[in-house]
């Protein structure tokens, strides 16, 4: 059985994986990442490459047809200005590449943020764990992955390379602009061939990298049960606490029926009962509340509310208290000593309505 339970075989729930995530443990290919940003670079080049060199070849211009009227106090503002214009036409080319680098994390873990990567740990230092790792299969795989970009990246480039011969022989007879924008054209082609490629390379990692975070979060069956405990508690606990619930929901039952009773019997302060009789219709009188301390202090109070006599008879209000359940009707044993309090009860008040009548009149 203990074999079996650290065999982890079960899918990891998604508790754990929750946790694993605000740990910073998260499925993340970096491949993706590195694609995202290749292949927004090459669509910027594309839209706006041909533009941005432009303007800086004017900027360039205006720069070299100054610099040999202007004095050489004024050389370094000037150079400075130059510096400024040139970062604000590539500002949009870096924010373009800052955006599609968060969006591509985004897309693969969404929004993690964590502080428990930067905590020290001292797992990471641990020789044993280093070799494990030099020697563990994320490793071949990351081998072969690296020999094969490399071979696939050259081949495509050859490739590429090759087409483009014929372009090599026409360069002499452009200009300067001509040159670079045919170079611009040629070199976001060959990086568009590259972005299709490392696209497909970047699935596979993607799915490899899944793939191996869901079998490292994999869960024994001990560690199943120790997490329903850890979220539900312990079955003793809950069980305590289901006990709990139920005497709490008696002592309200017992306060809400305690306005129902024809009379209350006390200890006289540290226990009560609520005795309830209707002739004709019981064979003897009923236990409808009880209750101890506080309960039945609160259900004196609520007897004296609605005018229920209460009366002091500690042995009788014991006895019932401990022998008998709510609801149950007074047994044989008990039944001449309640029969005498009951008739007791019902001759005053019955005394006591043809007064309340006079008094109405």
């Amino acid at each position: 059985m203990a074999e079996q339970d650290l065999d982890r075989n079960e899918a990891a729930t998604p508790y754990k994986l929750q946790k694993a995530k605000e740990k910073g443990q998260v499925a993340k290919s970096n491949d993706v990442i590195s694609t995202a940003v290749l292949a927004v670079a090459v669509v910027f080049a594309g839209w706006q490459g041909w533009s941005v060199v432009l303007s800086q070849f004017r900027l360039d211009l205006a720069l070299l047809g100054q610099v040999g009227s202007a004095p050489t106090m004024a050389l370094w503002p000037l150079l400075k200005s130059s510096l400024v214009l040139s970062l604000m036409s590539l500002l949009p080319f870096f924010a373009c590449l800052m955006i599609a680098a968060v969006l591509a994390n985004l897309m693969q873990i969404g929004f993690v943020f964590s502080f428990e990567p930067l905590k020290m740990d001292l797992q990471r230092i641990n020789p044993v764990s280093g070799l494990k790792k030099v020697f563990s299969l994320r490793t071949v795989f990351d081998g072969l992955r690296a020999v094969v970009k490399l071979v696939l990246l050259l081949s495509v480039g050859y490739f590429v390379l090759k087409g483009l011969v014929p372009h090599f022989f026409g360069l002499a007879s452009l200009s300067a602009l001509g040159y670079m924008k045919l170079l611009i054209d040629d070199l976001s082609g060959l990086a568009l061939k590259f972005v299709l490629l490392l696209g497909l390379i970047a699935l596979v990692d993607l799915i490899y990298t899944r793939h191996e975070y869901a079998k490292k979060m994999r869960m024994s069956r001990k560690e199943l049960t120790d997490e329903n405990k850890h979220r539900e508690g312990d079955p003793r606990v809950r069980a305590r606490m289901r006990e709990l619930r139920r005497e709490l929901r008696k002592k309200t039952q017992s306060l809400r029926e305690t306005q129902r009773a024809d009379v209350l019997l006390t200890n006289p302060t540290h226990v009560a009962v609520a005795l309830r009789y209707v002739h004709g219709e019981m064979v003897s009188p009923q236990l409808i509340a009880k209750g101890a301390g506080l309960i039945a202090a609160a259900m004196r109070e609520i007897a004296a509310r609605h005018s229920i006599p209460v009366v002091q008879s500690p042995a009788l209000a014991r006895k019932i208290f401990k022998e008998m359940d709510v609801k149950h009707h007074v047994p044989q044993h008990m039944f001449v000593e309640v029969a005498r309090i009951i008739v007791w009860v019902f001759a005053m008040r019955d005394r006591q309505r043809p007064a309340l009548k006079t008094g109405g009149r």
